[in-house]
This record gives C-alpha cells, sequence and structure tokens, in this order.
C-alpha cells in the first residue's frame, strides 16, 4: 500500500530543526532559495534526506547555475589543487 503524501514536513539545517512546514510551500522556498539542496527533510523526524536527493524535490536543483549552488567555500580550491597534483602525476 503506497504511503500516504505527507502535508506537514521538518526541516534540518546543521543542528537547526524547523517542524510543522507545510509540504505545499517547498518548491515556493526552494525558487526563493530559502530552502537550499543541503537541507534535510523528514516526515517522522527519524529519517532524513537531502532536499536535493528527494525524489519529488531533485528536478528543481538541476537547472541551478554552479554559483547558485551551496557549495563549501573551498571547494574551488581544492579542485585546483586536485588538478594540479594530477598534472603533476601524468608528467612523470
Amino acid at each position: 500500500m503506497p504511503a500516504k503524501p505527507l502535508k506537514i514536513v521538518m526541516i534540518r539545517r546543521g543542528k537547526s530543526k524547523v517542524s510543522n512546514i507545510s509540504s505545499e510551500n517547498l518548491i515556493t522556498f526552494i525558487r526563493k532559495k530559502v530552502l537550499l539542496g543541503t537541507d534535510e527533510l523528514s516526515g517522522d523526524g527519524k529519517s532524513w534526506i537531502r532536499v536535493d536527493r528527494h525524489y519529488q524535490l531533485r528536478e528543481y536543483f538541476l537547472d541551478m547555475e554552479p554559483g547558485e549552488m551551496n557549495l563549501p567555500p573551498d571547494l574551488e580550491g581544492n579542485l585546483e589543487e586536485l588538478a594540479g597534483l594530477l598534472k603533476d602525476i601524468n608528467d612523470i
């Protein structure tokens, strides 16, 4: 028997948690960038899933430009360092 769609969910960002969020508002929150892909969503407070990995919500994150994603601030530097290390390995 399929599960009923949830009307009220919880959102978690880091250690902060907000309850009683209407699921009808989630897409609006994503479009306004109030709800981030890295935020987590739960219906019961026990099982959590990243918003950008939820099967019904992930499509709203596919059209975002890389600058709009909420990536760690040091990611670009780490990727440049990795690219340099790979270049050094290939030159050996």
